[in-house]
């Protein structure tokens, strides 16, 4: 996925880039005005249903050149969960914080998700188990508190409502692209 900037003019931010905009909208259409907090503990039982009777070769297969494979996508989603982890609490504890964006593409690189060290069924727990952490963490915050917010250095001021709101659909953006290359090679 690329990186989406969002550069500061002055006190303002310039517009979110069109790419941006179109990414948000996506997640947004996943998520379709559904509960984002019932949709976020959905998504680790349908990420370990949708790789369910997966071979290895098969988890590391890339559709195309410079696409994920369904094993880096699983590598992302767990990042994704210890990145967003931390956003929450930043933004809980401390309202209107900067929250620093990360290079998504060079982490699942980094740390070599597409080889054979990482198994899909170790990704698959540590998703679960950060996710449950999450969860957690929202079942002992009032409501009220999740119009607290970090201010991304992207996105720009973004409620820990609003940050629910994009895993959900982040969640079932990458859950289409797995059901995706299943399809495409029919397994």
């Amino acid at each position: 996925m690329k990186r989406f900037t969002q550069k500061k003019v002055g006190r303002r931010r310039t517009p979110p880039s069109p790419a941006l905009k179109a990414y948000l909208q996506k997640t947004d259409r996943f998520r379709d005005g559904r509960d984002p907090i019932r949709l976020m503990r959905a998504g680790p039982a349908k990420f370990a249903r949708a790789v369910s009777g997966l071979k290895p070769a098969q988890l590391r297969k890339r559709p195309a050149p410079g696409k994920w494979s369904i094993q880096e996508i699983l590598g992302h989603l767990a990042d994704t969960e210890v990145v967003y982890g931390y956003r929450y609490r930043k933004a809980l504890a401390e309202s209107g914080s900067p929250i620093q964006g990360y290079d998504q593409e060079i982490w699942v690189r980094e740390f070599g998700y597409r080889g054979k060290r990482w198994s899909a069924k170790q990704l698959l727990v540590h998703i679960a188990s950060l996710r449950r952490a999450t969860l957690y963490l929202f079942e002992n915050m009032p409501r009220r508190t999740y119009d607290r917010f970090g201010a991304h250095s992207e996105r720009g001021k973004e409620t820990v409502r609003r940050t629910q709101e994009l895993i959900a659909g982040h969640d079932l953006n990458h859950l289409d692209q797995i059901k995706a290359i299943r399809k495409k090679y029919a397994w």
